[in-house]
């Protein structure tokens, strides 16, 4: 018995010893090869839609920003079709990227930002900017789990049409008058404002900006509950917001 006790500490000090070892390697020198960075999954195909059928879409900048409150887009889709007589929205969720025009598909886009910047490249943008100014609407959600992101935010937003500016939207605008009239935007319990941002082109919104997390509460809604530290104080609000959101992009 005292044997086999032994043995199994030297089985532990050995163990110990080569963890100790493994981790004190240094790193490579400069210069050295290093693995290539993982290839993005393959996006599932568009779907053809007939004519008088419209999509609501997601926007992937890379794998990370699907993970980011996953179900909000989804569970915002039905319930505009819950809350309204649209039967020309289309009930499941599109995912598009900025690698091809498949973004110019769809009237109302949303981006949920992650826990990192956005970091678009000079053809991303590129392409957001003939989307926006082609008239395609674009709404960035954004996760402030990380409000130290926030300033590197607004200036990858305004970059995308450096001729608007990213202003706060007055409470009068139509946006907050139908279906629903909203005269109060409650706060993100993190850092979220009274009122949201937008860029408008030729007098008409073609981008919002939010830091009060509306898509947390999309994300929550009946099934998890409010276990997220940002999102805003009220669901009906949150579904009301999203549902004068897309009515907005969808009829100017």
């Amino acid at each position: 018995m005292d044997g086999d006790r032994a043995m199994r500490w030297l089985i532990v000090v050995l163990l110990f010893c080569l963890a100790v070892l493994v981790g004190s390697q240094p790193p490579p020198p400069s210069g050295e090869a290093v693995a290539p960075e993982e290839k993005l999954e393959p996006l599932p195909p568009v779907p053809k839609l007939p004519p008088h059928v419209v999509a609501i879409a997601r926007l992937r900048l890379r794998e990370s920003t699907l993970r980011v409150d996953p179900m909000s887009d989804f569970n915002l889709i039905r319930n505009v079709s819950e809350r309204t007589s649209w039967s020309h929205l289309y009930q499941q969720r599109v995912i598009v990227s900025l690698d091809n025009d498949d973004i110019f598909r769809f009237p109302i886009v949303i981006f949920v930002s992650e826990h990192q910047p956005m970091n678009l490249s000079p053809a991303e943008r590129e392409r957001l900017r003939r989307y926006l100014k082609g008239g395609g609407f674009l709404f960035i959600s954004e996760c402030n789990a990380k409000l130290r992101l926030r300033p590197e935010l607004r200036p990858e937003i305004q970059a995308i049409l450096p001729e608007a500016k990213l202003q706060p939207i007055p409470p009068d605008h139509p946006i907050y008058r139908v279906p629903y009239r909203i005269d109060k935007i409650p706060q993100a319990r993190r850092g979220g404002k009274t009122f949201h941002e937008g860029m408008e082109l030729n007098g008409k919104l073609v981008l919002v900006y939010s830091q009060n997390a509306e898509e947390c509460s999309w994300q929550s809604w009946k099934w998890t509950g409010p276990m997220c530290a940002c999102l805003p104080p009220d669901f009906e609000y949150a579904f009301r917001f999203g549902v004068n959101l897309v009515y907005y992009a969808l009829t100017h």
